[in-house]
């Protein structure tokens, strides 16, 4: 799988978790952070939570198809992540299962940066390839 369909598959997980979160709320929460997460204050964060997951996933796979600014949206994505991972470690009396989930947004911040910093470096070369072949053409 290259970087590319992996940013695309990055980006429908973020897409779909975000919809469940907003769809699904308490289902969600009480799964992944125990029973006081059924709360309307957690069920409004979670949606919130879900409504931000779903847009970035969203954009990225627009972007990233389009081939314009995939790699910041991806990369916007990695930082969510990043933040997301340690928000879960350094917050206190969470379950054990919460705890353990915070592989999965970190493995997804690292492997988003690779994406990220790869498509970068693809429209990089893209870019110098046409101004090289519109030099050449004028030096012609």
């Amino acid at each position: 799988m290259d970087d590319r369909q992996l940013a695309l598959v990055l980006g429908r997980a973020r897409a779909v978790v975000g919809l469940v979160l907003v769809v699904f709320p308490s289902l969600v929460g009480r799964l992944w952070l125990g029973r006081g997460a059924t709360a309307p204050a957690a069920r409004a964060t979670l949606r919130m939570l879900g409504a931000r997951d779903l847009v970035l996933g969203i954009g990225a796979i627009t972007t990233v198809k389009e081939s314009t600014s995939g790699p910041e949206w991806v990369g916007t994505g990695a930082v969510v992540d990043g933040v997301d991972a340690v928000a879960m470690l350094i917050t206190p009396g969470l379950p054990k299962r919460a705890r353990l989930s915070v592989l999965v947004p970190a493995a997804a911040a690292v492997l988003a940066i690779r994406c990220a910093k790869a498509l970068a470096a693809e429209r990089d070369e893209a870019a110098q390839a046409v101004v090289a072949a519109t030099a050449a053409e004028t030096v012609a």
